[in-house]
C-alpha cells in the first residue's frame, strides 16, 4: 500500500488553506513553504464573433508539496543517504544526517526539498506521517474547503478515472512514478499548446533560485580543478624531461608541488562554508553506489592523500620508479574527481547543466588554471626545466590554446548569452589569449613576468565564467 496525494484542479479556487495548514501544522519558518499553490496562466488571444470580442484567456491552480515518487532523485543524489522510503511509499528526510548541502532540491523536478536556514538542513512533506498513524488526514487535506485535495492508497486511484500524473506545465513523470493525480483543469487543454506558465513565480520560489549563494562552490571548484592540472602537468613535464640515470619527476617543482596541498586543503574547507550542518560532513561517504557528489568527495581526498604520500616520498628521495606510480594515482584521482565533479551537476531538472559542455569546460578550466599554476610558480622558484613545454614559451603556446577553447565553450553556451557578465568574460579570454601570444613573441624576462599577468586574466575570466554557471540555473518548480 502506498500513500498517494489526490488533487481536483477543477475545483481550487487558489484559497492557499493547504498551504497555510502545512505551514501551521509543522511549524515551518519564515520562506519554507512544503506545499505550494502554483497560479498557472496563459495568455490566450482575442477573437471577435458578431461584433462581440471575447478572450481565451485561461488560469488554473496546481497545490502540490512532495510528490513521494515511487524512484524519488533526491533519494538517489543524496550524499548521506538521508532519505528513507517507508513501506507505505513516503519518501522521509531524516535532518540527523542531513548536511544542507542543497543538492537534493536541484535534482527535484518539483523543488520539495527546502533548506531551513535556523535548522541548518533540508526539510520537506512527511505526508503528515504522524497524522496517518491515527486514521487522520493530512493538514492540508483536512483543511481545503473545497475537498479538492485528497489523499488514498495507491490501488484506490485507479478506480477513480480520469486522474493523471501531469499538467502543463509540470515536468513529465519519467521513471519517478510520483505519488500525486491530478484531476485536470478543463483549461489543460488549451494550456497543452505550450504557453502555461507560473504566475506567482515570486511567492513560490525554492530557495538559491534567483539568489547567488554558491560563492563557496565557485571558489572549491576552481581551486581543486587548478590543483589537480598543476599536478598532472609538472608530472608530464617532468616525464617528458627525463634523461637516462636522472628522472627530475618532482625536483625543479619542489615548490609547485607544495603549493598544491595548500590548494586542495583550502578549497575542501571553503566547501565546508556551503554545507548548512557541517558536522555530519563526515557521512558524504555513505552514498558511493549512486551519488556522484559522494564520489567526487572520495576522489577528491583521495587525491589530497595521494598527494601528501607523494610529497613525503619526494622529500625523502624516493625512488623515481615511486615517484612515477605515485604521480600516475594521484593524476588519475585527481582527474576522477574533476569528471566526478562534473557528473554531479549533469541533472535533467538544470538543461543549461545537462550538457557535453559541463564536463569540457571543466576540464578546460583544470588545464588552463593548473599549467598558469605551475607556470608562475616554476618562474618564482626557478630554475625552469630545460624542456621546450616546461619554459615560458611553451606554457603561453598551451595557455594561448586553452584560451581559444574556452572562448569556443563561452559562445556555445547559449543560456549565458546574454549574462551580465558575458561581455567582460569574453574581454578577460581575449586579453588573456593576446598576453599568451606576447609571451611568445617578446624577449627575455618581459616574456616571463608575462605571465603572472596571463594567470590574473585567466583567474578573473574563470571566476566569471563559474558565476555564470550556476546563476544559469533555473528551476520552475
Amino acid at each position: 500500500m502506498a500513500a498517494t496525494f489526490l488533487f481536483d484542479s477543477s475545483y481550487c479556487t487558489g484559497c492557499k488553506a493547504c498551504q497555510v495548514a502545512c505551514k501551521d501544522k509543522n511549524h515551518l519558518p519564515l520562506g519554507v513553504m512544503w506545499r505550494r499553490v502554483y497560479e498557472i496562466t496563459g495568455t490566450g488571444n482575442w477573437q471577435e464573433n458578431e461584433g462581440t470580442w471575447t478572450s481565451d484567456v485561461y488560469a488554473y491552480n496546481i497545490s502540490m508539496a512532495c510528490n513521494h515518487c515511487e524512484y524519488p532523485k533526491c533519494a538517489g543524489v543524496c550524499p548521506t543517504k538521508a532519505y528513507t522510503i517507508h513501506p507505505n511509499g513516503i519518501v522521509i528526510l531524516d535532518t540527523q544526517r542531513c548536511t544542507g548541502c542543497g543538492y537534493c532540491s536541484w535534482a527535484c523536478p518539483y523543488g520539495a526539498p527546502q533548506y531551513d536556514e535556523q535548522a541548518g538542513t533540508m526539510t520537506k512533506c512527511n505526508f503528515c506521517e504522524d497524522d496517518l498513524a491515527f486514521g487522520k488526514a493530512p493538514a492540508c487535506v483536512a483543511a481545503c474547503p473545497m475537498r479538492s485535495l485528497d489523499y488514498a492508497d495507491l490501488p484506490g486511484i485507479y478506480e477513480r478515472p480520469g486522474f493523471t500524473q501531469q499538467v502543463p506545465p509540470m515536468p513529465e513523470p519519467d521513471s519517478r512514478n510520483p505519488r500525486f493525480f491530478i484531476n485536470p483543469h478543463p483549461a489543460v487543454l488549451q494550456a497543452r499548446q505550450g504557453d502555461a506558465h507560473i504566475a506567482n513565480r515570486e511567492e513560490i520560489r525554492p530557495r538559491m533560485v534567483g539568489r547567488f549563494e554558491e560563492a563557496p562552490l565557485v571558489a572549491f571548484t576552481l581551486l581543486a580543478q587548478m590543483a589537480a592540472g598543476a599536478f598532472t602537468e609538472i608530472g608530464l613535464v617532468g616525464l617528458l624531461s627525463m634523461n637516462p640515470g636522472n628522472l627530475p619527476i618532482f625536483r625543479n617543482s619542489a615548490m609547485v608541488l607544495y603549493s598544491i596541498g595548500a590548494l586542495i586543503l583550502l578549497s575542501l574547507l571553503i566547501s565546508f562554508s556551503h554545507l548548512g550542518n557541517p558536522g555530519n560532513a563526515w557521512r558524504v561517504l555513505s552514498h558511493l553506489r549512486k551519488s556522484w557528489l559522494s564520489r567526487e568527495i572520495l576522489f577528491t581526498t583521495m587525491f589530497g592523500g595521494l598527494w601528501a604520500v607523494t610529497s613525503i616520498s619526494n622529500i625523502f628521495q624516493g625512488g623515481n620508479l615511486l615517484l612515477i606510480i605515485l604521480w600516475g594515482c594521484t593524476s588519475l584521482s585527481g582527474l576522477a574527481a574533476i569528471w566526478s565533479m562534473a557528473r554531479v551537476y549533469r541533472l535533467k531538472t538544470v538543461p543549461t547543466w545537462n550538457t557535453w559542455q559541463t564536463a569540457g569546460a571543466f576540464f578546460n578550466s583544470t588545464a588552463l588554471l593548473g599549467v598558469l599554476w605551475a607556470g608562475v610558480l616554476l618562474i618564482i622558484s626557478g630554475p625552469i626545466l630545460h624542456f621546450n613545454f616546461s619554459g615560458t614559451k611553451g606554457t603561453g603556446l598551451i595557455v594561448a590554446f586553452l584560451f581559444i577553447l574556452a572562448l569556443a565553450h563561452a559562445q556555445l553556451t547559449g543560456s549565458m548569452q546574454n549574462h551580465r557578465f558575458q561581455k567582460q568574460r569574453v574581454g578577460f579570454i581575449l586579453a588573456g589569449f593576446f598576453g599568451s601570444i606576447m609571451v611568445l613573441i617578446m624577449p627575455g624576462a618581459l616574456s616571463t613576468w608575462l605571465i603572472f599577468f596571463v594567470f590574473i586574466l585567466a583567474a578573473l575570466e574563470e571566476a566569471l565564467g563559474r558565476i555564470m554557471f550556476y546563476e544559469s540555473r533555473t528551476q520552475d518548480f
